[in-house]
């Protein structure tokens, strides 16, 4: 669903919420609600087991590209992607664990330093030799937030 798809980006941001069922996307007065969200992603969706295989992982991508390069087109070029949401948090408590001076922000590929690292485990790496999480959901949210990142052409995100 988009309104005021042809509205200018207020102050130049763009804000990401995913959500369970649905991720929220805001770019001044123009808004868009895509049907992916973590439950939607995870359990009942592509990724099944904690962490996911490597197949999951793939069937998840393809799941969050479809609903994501839509938007390519319609959203503002050159705005600042921000996001509130608590599991991004994790994500940047994740990389200031494995990468030494972690900004306040994510780039893509303190998001791919990630991605990088369940990829690893999805392919036999222990889990208990690891900081990821036991955390149901962060793998979902994780595939969607690099996904909508590649995909909408957004090279950092802006915790706020």
């Amino acid at each position: 669903m988009a309104t005021g798809a042809d509205a200018p980006a207020a102050a130049g941001r763009t804000r990401l919420r995913i959500g369970e069922r649905e991720t929220r996307i805001e770019s001044g007065p123009a808004h868009w609600v895509l049907p992916i969200g973590t439950q939607a992603v995870d359990g009942g969706g592509p990724l099944r087991h904690e962490p996911p295989t490597p197949l999951e992982i793939e069937r998840a991508i393809e799941h969050v590209e479809d609903a994501v390069m839509p938007l390519l087109r319609q959203l503002p070029p050159g705005t600042q992607l921000q996001t509130s949401d608590a599991a991004a948090r994790v994500l940047h408590a994740l990389v200031r664990e494995q990468v030494a001076g972690a900004a306040d922000a994510l780039s893509l590929d303190d998001v791919e330093h990630v991605f990088n690292h369940l990829a690893a485990l999805s392919m036999g790496r222990p889990l208990a030799s690891s900081s990821w999480p036991s955390h149901t959901g962060l793998a979902a949210y994780l595939v969607i937030l690099r996904e909508a990142m590649h995909h909408l052409r957004f090279t950092s995100i802006t915790l706020v």
